[in-house]
């Protein structure tokens, strides 16, 4: 069965051994039918909520929730 695959990758070294963790684990998926999507969180405008309601106009946190 098809599966849709989130990875959210929050190590903050860009190359280090995560990123080829997940690397051979996207090849792997995807060489089986999967679709695999990572996104990078260091690379990314996220933080904790602080109750201001800008929320939906933060870009990088929409594109986490609206990603299908």
């Amino acid at each position: 069965m098809h599966k849709k695959i989130c990875i959210l990758n929050g190590s903050p070294r860009i190359n280090g051994n995560t990123k080829e963790l997940i690397k051979y684990f996207t090849k792997g998926a995807e060489a089986v039918g999967h679709e695999v999507t990572c996104f990078d969180l260091q690379k990314m405008n996220i933080h904790g909520c602080l109750g201001c309601c800008n929320g939906s106009k933060n870009e990088d946190a929409r594109s986490l929730c609206t990603k299908r």
